[in-house]
This record gives C-alpha cells, sequence and structure tokens, in this order.
C-alpha cells in the first residue's frame, strides 16, 4: 500500500512541537507556582500523564473522523498538548519510587524534542511536490467548496494548484476533469479573509523580522561578535586552569559551586560539560579567525556549528544541572543560529548573482 506524505506534513509537525512545548514549560511553571496541587481525593491521583494520554487519543480520534485540514490542525495542537503533559511525567517511570522530578528525565525529554525536531526539518526539506501529493492537495482543497466556506487567499491558492496539475498531467481526462474543477472554483463567491491565529506562523514571522530590525543593527552584530570573543577567551582560560592544575576534582567543584553534586555521575557530567564547552569555544574561534580574513561564509559555518554543538550536546548537560531554566539560554542559541543562518545565504546569493 502506497501512502502520499503531505505537502504541508512540516507544518503540521512544526503545529505539534510548538503546542507540546508550550504545554510542558506550562505545567512545570504552574506546579513550580501552585507548589505541586494533587488532582483528587483521598488515595486518587489523576496525574496529568492521564490527561496528556486523553488529549492524544481526542487528536486522534479527530483525524480518523472527520475531513479535512480543519481537523488535522486542532487534531495536531491538541496531541501536541497532549504529548508535553505526557513526556512531562517521564520520570516517574524511570525511578522505582516514581520521582516526578528525577533530574536525568529532562535529557531524555530534550532528546524526544530533539527528535521530532529532526523529523520536522527532514519533512521541510523533502516537501517536494509529486504529480500524487499535488493531486491529494488539491481535493482536500475542495472540503472549502463542499462547506461553502471558500477565502478569498484559499481560491487564489487553489486555482495555482489546478494550474499547476493541469502543466503536469499528461491525461486529456484529467485535463478535462481538472477544467471543470477549474470553472467551478471561479464561479464560487470567495468570502473575506478570516483572521487565524497560527502559532507556527507567528514564530517564524517573529524570527524574520527580529533578523531584520535587529541583528542587521550593527549594535547587535557586534554585541554577538564581543560575545563570541569573550566566550573564546573566558573558556581558553577555564581549560588552561583546569588541565594544569592537579586538583582538577576541586577546580571543577568550585566552577559550578551553585549547582547540587548528588552523586559521583554529576562529577562526571560536569566534567563533560566543560569539555563540549571548550569544543564550542574551538568553533567559535576558528569562525572568527576566517571572519577577520574575510572568509565570511566560512567563517559563519563554524559559528553555526559551534552553535549546533551547544543546541544539540550542550545543551543535554544544561538541562541535567539547570533543568528547565536553562530553556532560555537554548532559545537563545536556536535564534542566533537561525539569524546567522539567513545571514549566511544572503551573503551567497549576492556572491553567485551573475553580474
Amino acid at each position: 500500500m502506497a501512502l502520499t506524505k503531505r505537502i504541508n506534513a512540516s507544518s503540521v509537525l512544526l503545529d505539534f512541537l510548538i503546542w507540546a512545548l508550550l504545554s510542558l514549560f506550562g505545567m512545570r511553571l504552574f506546579l513550580t507556582v501552585f507548589n505541586n496541587p494533587i488532582v483528587g481525593r483521598g488515595n486518587w491521583h489523576i496525574a496529568h500523564v492521564l490527561w496528556g494520554g486523553l488529549l492524544m487519543l481526542v487528536g486522534i480520534i479527530i483525524s480518523l473522523v472527520y475531513y479535512g485540514k480543519k481537523s488535522i490542525k486542532l487534531a495536531s495542537i491538541l496531541a501536541g498538548i497532549g504529548w508535553g503533559f505526557f513526556i512531562d511525567e517521564i520520570g516517574k517511570y524511570l525511578t522505582r519510587d516514581n520521582n516526578y522530578w528525577f533530574r536525568p528525565a529532562i535529557i531524555f525529554i530534550y532528546i524526544s524534542f530533539i527528535l521530532l525536531f529532526f523529523l520536522y526539518r527532514f519533512l521541510e526539506k523533502k516537501s517536494r511536490q509529486t504529480r500524487s501529493s499535488l493531486w491529494h492537495e488539491i481535493l482536500e482543497d475542495c472540503e472549502e467548496l463542499a462547506d461553502n466556506d471558500l477565502e478569498i487567499t484559499e481560491k487564489k491558492e487553489l486555482l495555482q494548484k489546478i494550474d499547476k496539475f493541469k502543466r503536469l498531467s499528461s491525461s486529456p481526462k484529467e485535463k478535462k476533469l481538472l477544467l471543470n474543477l477549474r470553472s467551478l472554483v471561479i464561479s464560487t463567491v470567495a468570502k473575506k479573509d478570516k483572521k487565524t491565529f497560527n502559532l507556527s506562523r507567528l514564530v517564524a514571522t517573529t524570527l524574520r523580522v527580529t533578523y531584520n530590525r535587529l541583528f542587521k543593527k550593527k549594535l547587535v552584530f557586534y554585541a554577538l561578535f564581543t560575545y563570541s570573543l569573550w566566550y573564546i577567551i573566558d573558556k581558553s582560560i577555564d581549560s588552561f586552569r583546569l588541565f594544569f592544575n592537579s586538583n582538577k576534582l576541586l577546580i571543577l567543584q568550585d566552577y559550578y559551586s551553585h549547582y547540587d553534586f548528588f552523586s559521583k555521575a554529576d562529577v562526571y557530567m560536569v566534567t563533560l560539560k566543560f569539555i563540549i564547552e571548550g569544543v564550542v569555544a574551538v568553533f567559535f574561534a576558528v569562525g572568527l579567525v576566517y571572519w577577520l580574513r574575510g572568509r565570511t561564509i566560512k567563517g559563519i559555518r563554524f559559528y553555526q556549528w559551534g552553535l549546533l554543538i551547544n543546541i544539540f550536546i550542550g545543551s543535554h548537560l544544561k538541562f541535567y544541572f539547570e533543568q528547565f531554566s536553562g530553556v532560555f539560554s537554548l532559545i537563545l542559541a536556536f535564534v542566533v543560529w537561525t539569524w546567522l543562518d539567513k545571514y549566511r545565504r544572503e551573503i551567497s546569493s549576492i556572491l553567485h548573482r551573475p553580474s
């Protein structure tokens, strides 16, 4: 049985991912502020993992029972919120004493979201329209005709898809069907576009606006440059002090005295964190050298690799000790990586522009 991937699969998964993150952070904040309230009475305790499972079940049922993009959109939101509630309680299922606050649990939570993000990026890059996927997309868009709810923008997009498919098709029967469908769409009076809240679009717009209004400003650009230079110097000094000192354990505990050390494993984790930060500093330093020598694109790539190591490896260790307070530095690293990627693409397009 051949399966046809949705053209907007990456957008649907992004909605799921964003709502899952919001529900996860929202639940942690709620439990912290209200000091772990219990939903239940006596021996009864309805853990939010059950609410998460219920929301995911509702999302599955909606996607199975109802037609169209609206049902998929709603299902992705509900399932995302459900996943956030569900994965938040993973600590209870990794420990014998059902410890919700089990510190290493955050690593498994983070890995689950990293894997989802990789899947999103894969779907986004592989979102090439095929003949089959375009056919499915057109037929699914026709739900607005059936519901008598076709909006101006939707009408324009549907006509563009029909025209595109008509150019791709070599079947006379298909072309005749498409012509009839096009006539039907043209004759349909479209409604005024509704103002709808799209969270994934809001995130994309925010990144674009902040890039144009902040990153391109020299003040912010030099601030990021100064920060990376400080990071390189700071980590280099720390590395020299550590590796040329006989009492390495004491130095580590002194550097990270604000962390609570519960076991020997914590010392190994903080050592690994120290090493990863040193590796990131090396990538930043190489990127800085290339940048100063005028090889901007290569310099940016090294900066990006340093940020990716920090995001995908360093953040695991940061979350281990700082738990969810480490999310702010993670968001900042992701935003800066996105800005640098956009900046690199702009420079590359200028350099390869025909004269």
